[in-house]
């Protein structure tokens, strides 16, 4: 709950590890409800996942204490350049000038980056191929009998039973997923999304795995 000793709220839309992401019109709120001392900062990692990515500067623009950090590792592919910008409140990215690093983005990563807004075809492309992928997955799985939540990124967070053995029993067969107990769901663990052929190997090794024994269908 938000009290007097709240500073700042931070909401990641898409959610990680659940990939959930959370609608314009609750986010507006949510930052025209917050008392004028708590900081709203939106981690949108996520968002060019999303076919309609929310769109909070009507908020910035009413002066509200808002900041929104985008990222150029996760649909752009350019993860091994670290480069990401944030957008807000003129006050709060006024600040953030103020004690950031000098140099703190070369000029490659600024030239791949300018470059990555500018090609829109590929984003599209992306998503469209990721939104497959999620379809793939999400319907195979649920064919092995295992649940999966309804999630938006360019991963799909199942429910598997034991997650920290099938990452173990996966990684045996040459296959990582990423075990979920440590962020305290033991029971679930998050693929990501991958293409069509990778995709298939994940479910044909689990379908293998459940005939053979070494693991159990849920329910």
């Amino acid at each position: 709950a938000v009290t007097e000793r709240t500073r700042l709220m931070f909401v990641a839309s898409p959610n990680n590890p659940t990939g959930v992401a959370n609608a314009e019109a609750d986010l507006l709120q949510l930052a025209e409800r917050l008392p004028a001392h708590v900081i709203l900062c939106l981690d949108e990692a996520y968002a060019e996942y999303l076919e309609q990515a929310p769109d909070l500067s009507a908020a910035i623009q009413a002066g509200r204490k808002v900041v929104c950090l985008r990222t150029f590792s996760k649909i752009y592919g350019l993860g091994g350049l670290r480069v990401g910008y944030a957008y807000g409140d003129p006050q709060l990215i006024a600040l953030l000038h103020r004690v950031r690093q000098p140099f703190n983005v070369n000029v490659v990563a600024q030239v791949a980056a300018t470059a990555a807004l500018g090609d829109v075809e590929f984003v599209s492309m992306c998503r469209c191929e990721n939104e497959a992928g999620r379809i793939m997955l999400c319907e195979g799985l649920a064919a092995l009998g295992f649940e999966t939540v309804g999630g938006q990124a360019n991963f799909v967070l199942s429910r598997v039973g034991d997650g920290k053995m099938i990452f173990e029993v996966l990684q045996q067969c040459g296959i990582i997923v990423r075990p979920l107990a440590p962020y305290g769901m033991p029971e679930y663990v998050r693929i990501t999304i991958g293409r069509a052929v990778e995709n298939q190997r994940l479910l044909d090794t689990l379908g293998e795995l459940i005939e053979s024994g070494a693991i159990a269908q849920l329910g």
